[in-house]
């Protein structure tokens, strides 16, 4: 063999085995910001702009495999709220024992849009790396890659939605369903993507009570303070009742109903009398609040106890303890 041919075959095992680094392998020497036990480099989602075969450069096998690769994210999503992402490998073929994948979410403008979090050690997240270094990816960790298991694998993240309507969202994942065998070779690489678009969040309200815990004696009243806080918009009346009352007790609320005409909260007073014949106990209460079709609930205690049962506790404190000589001591009394 020739000198050149021999060179030439050097460089060709040269980038074979490099290859094999991409997924399966300790990457920090391919990162300049964070250094991860495995997973690939970032950039390898076959998004617009990347690698197109991104990690099937390297993890050749002219089989496509029986595979399927899916990815699970919401059809509409609300600006700001948080929803998890779901990617899944399944493959009834006993030689793929390790699995992976990377994911980024992108606008129509292919920039990242919205936050990525892991919700355990399967995942992780890169930021500011590869050859788009404003976007964002989450891909398998060491741990992640579930090796040895067999007919498929799963993780499951966090994505919080860009704040405000950027429009569509698509996320593009690739995965890995390898055999294990510690080459690119004979590996089957999947690519699939889905999009989620903005949708505005429905005008809803929710109820609070304050106290959660009341105590009156038989034949006296309590009041609670029933909060309604619209969101998104919502305007209206809400019908409010309470269940859960012990015999020969009754509430009433002032307002009633509860007229909602902006975005600020409103208060009703909840009254709750108790008569002479009301048994004594503790009683679970629960505030039904109702606007159409829209019906939320909110809990609170009405404790009915014996007028002989009324008692009261002093303690004394004092500050500070030791006192300088000097200085001045003061006494609290509860």
């Amino acid at each position: 063999m020739c000198k050149t041919n021999r060179i030439k075959l050097i460089i060709v095992l040269f980038f074979a085995v490099a290859g094999a680094f991409v997924l399966f392998t300790n990457n920090a020497a391919n990162r300049t910001a964070h250094a991860f036990s495995a997973g690939p480099p970032a950039g390898y989602t076959r998004a617009p702009g990347e690698e197109p075969e991104a990690c099937a450069e390297c993890h050749v096998n002219s089989d496509p495999g029986t595979g399927h690769l899916t990815l699970d994210v919401p059809q509409n999503y609300v600006p700001g709220q948080t929803y998890q992402i779901t990617v899944s490998h399944a493959n009834a073929d006993q030689t793929r024992i390790r699995w992976g994948f990377e994911l980024t979410a992108l606008n129509d403008s292919d920039q990242k849009a919205g936050t990525l979090e892991n919700l355990d050690n399967l995942t992780q997240v890169l930021n500011g790396q590869g050859p788009f270094p404003t976007r964002q990816y989450i891909e398998h960790t060491a741990n992640g890659t579930f090796f040895g298991q067999r007919n498929g694998a799963s993780w499951t993240f966090k994505w919080t939605a860009p704040p405000t309507d950027v429009g569509p969202v698509t996320f593009y994942v690739a995965g890995n369903q390898a055999n294990g065998d510690g080459n690119t070779s004979g590996d089957n690489i999947y690519f699939t993507f889905a999009t989620a678009t903005s949708t505005a969040p429905t005008p809803d309200y929710a109820v609070t009570i304050a106290p959660s815990s009341r105590t009156a004696t038989p034949g006296n009243s309590v009041t609670y303070n029933v909060q309604i806080t619209p969101s998104a918009g919502f305007n209206g009346n809400v019908t409010l009742s309470a269940s859960g009352l012990p015999a020969g007790a009754s509430a009433s609320f002032n307002p009633a109903p509860v007229t909602i005409t902006d975005a600020t909260a409103k208060t009703s007073t909840l009254s709750v009398t108790t008569s002479t014949s009301t048994p004594l106990g503790s009683f679970p209460l629960t505030i039904n609040a109702t606007s159409g079709a829209l019906q939320h609930t909110a809990s609170a205690t009405l404790v009915v106890a014996s007028p002989a049962s009324a008692d009261l506790s002093v303690t004394n404190t004092d500050s500070p303890d030791p006192v300088a000589v000097g200085t001045n001591l003061s006494y609290r009394i509860n």
